[in-house]
């Protein structure tokens, strides 16, 4: 994505028509995936200092998992980690990933909070998590996903996309996974339903127009068979307000099955529950 720079932009141009057009080319239709740590303010002081710490050491695995497990889909997103934190906006208890489309932040999402629950477990191959998790047993996260417009400038992210992300997250106090309605009609455009996921392999996506120029023999460990998903509920819950901009807000919960080596016994298969069912209004 183009990096906004209306001062070095607008030295050479005296035209206020053409500087008024500037932006147009540099702003962006994206995804927005928000994660929020649920009730990070009521930790106690010295977990209010590791949590954003065992965050961050997840979202990294995560981007690893991803780059490695599923670069059928990430494949001309990013190769390395970095190439993730470039496109990530830290809050503090969470942040806003910005990616291509909706499924690739519905995959991560999967893939993090796969992480967070072997965490929860107890099961962590990683010496240092093991270590944190004497200190912090659990987090619970809060999921949201967003498709609107973007820009960037001074190294940093704006636009409508990030805005009523971070107003959907807000509104939630159930820990669910919220999506737009522009998500769930990328998804109904894309692979005529999001219920679809549950009929989706490697194969079937190059039957799409979207996909159908994907590399196949790239791995999918998710879309390897048909399968993986158990359950994708879909219900439209209310409505929220964002400046002029009525959002119709859904409730997404998915169920999908990954194999996470836990090194705590020989059976390693998550059944990973993202969202939940709790279908009540947004307050």
């Amino acid at each position: 994505m183009k990096t906004f720079n209306p001062e070095e932009l607008i030295k050479a141009i005296d035209n206020i028509d053409i500087i008024r057009n500037l932006p147009n080319e540099y702003i962006h239709e994206k995804t927005v995936l928000g994660i929020d740590i649920y009730k990070y303010s009521q930790y106690p002081l010295t977990e209010q200092v590791y949590v954003p710490v065992i965050f961050e050491k997840l979202y990294k695995i995560t981007a690893a998992n991803v780059i490695k497990h599923e670069n059928f889909l990430f494949n001309s997103y990013g190769k390395k980690i970095n190439d993730f934190k470039d496109n990530f906006i830290s809050t503090g208890d969470g942040g806003f990933q910005i990616f291509d489309n909706p499924l690739q932040a519905l995959v991560f999402a999967l893939y993090f909070q796969a992480n967070v629950k072997r965490y929860s477990a107890g099961g962590n191959v990683n010496d240092f998590l093991k270590k944190l998790h004497y200190i912090v047993n659990s987090i619970e996260l809060r999921y949201a996903i967003t498709q609107d417009f973007i820009y960037s400038f001074e190294k940093n992210f704006y636009g409508s996309a990030i805005i009523n992300n971070a107003r959907i997250l807000s509104r939630d106090s159930l820990n669910r996974l919220l999506l737009d309605s522009k998500s769930i009609s990328w998804f109904t455009d894309t692979i005529n339903s999001v219920e679809n996921l549950m009929d989706l392999d490697r194969e079937t996506f190059l039957l799409t127009t979207f996909f159908k120029d994907y590399d196949k023999t790239k791995e999918s460990v998710l879309f390897e068979d048909r399968g993986s998903f158990k359950s994708v509920d879909v219900l439209k819950i209310g409505q929220i307000e964002a400046k002029t901009t009525t959002i119709d807000v859904y409730n997404l919960y998915v169920q999908a099955l990954i194999r996470l080596i836990i090194e705590k016994h020989e059976y390693n298969n998550f059944l990973i529950t993202l969202g939940n069912l709790n279908t009540s209004g947004i307050s």
